[in-house]
């Protein structure tokens, strides 16, 4: 089964990336701190420093072992040992720094079309070309536990149960899955709202 990776934004708090920082580091033109599009930038990446903050109508503000936010994964140490057999064929981790600790963000770049995994009959957008539903060929996935799709903008992020099943197993926080996977955004509607500090 098929599943839709949510932040557990009412429990955790979610990373944020400083523009500045990452235009420094990565070149004035880098948009990878809005920039969803599954691009490689393991080679030009130096260490960033990230923060998380508190999204509005969030109640804990914990920091997470692992969240997910514009496609990417954060990921602490904890969640980096568990999870990198398992991850590393499917796309590359970024080193990043926080609150004193190291941890990685998990560029995705497995596609789902690129794999022939869309399926194209079953997935559909309204009239005002927003995602209604989609849909996938599970067979042809069935060797991808993390990926991505073009069709909905590369904004959600689709596990496989095996994966699923291995972060429920290490006990890491700051995750929700959904089998509704036309719904790439959290399930509580005050989860909606911007990020504050």
């Amino acid at each position: 089964m098929i599943y839709v990776m949510h932040p557990d934004v009412l429990n955790y708090k979610a990373f944020v990336l400083n523009g500045k920082e990452i235009r420094q580091k990565l070149g004035a033109n880098s948009t990878f701190h809005f920039d969803q599009r599954p691009a490689k930038y393991a080679k030009e990446w130096q260490p960033i420093d990230i923060e998380f903050a508190k999204v509005s109508g969030g109640k804990k503000g914990g920091l997470p072992d692992i969240i997910v936010r514009n496609g990417r994964l954060f990921l602490n140490e904890k969640s980096y040992a568990g999870l990198h057999d398992v991850l590393a064929p499917h796309g590359e981790f970024l080193p990043v720094t926080y609150e004193g600790d190291k941890g990685f963000l998990f560029n995705i770049l497995s596609i789902a079309e690129d794999l022939n995994g869309l399926d194209k009959k079953l997935s559909t957008k309204n009239e005002y070309n927003e995602l209604q539903s989609i849909a996938f060929h599970e067979e042809q996935l069935q060797n991808t536990p993390i990926f991505r799709a073009e069709f909905d903008n590369y904004m959600g992020v689709y596990c496989q149960d095996n994966l699923k099943t291995l972060i429920e197993r290490l006990n890491l926080k700051g995750l929700t899955f959904s089998a509704d996977l036309g719904n790439i955004f959290p399930p509580d509607p005050s989860a909606q709202n911007p990020i504050t500090h």
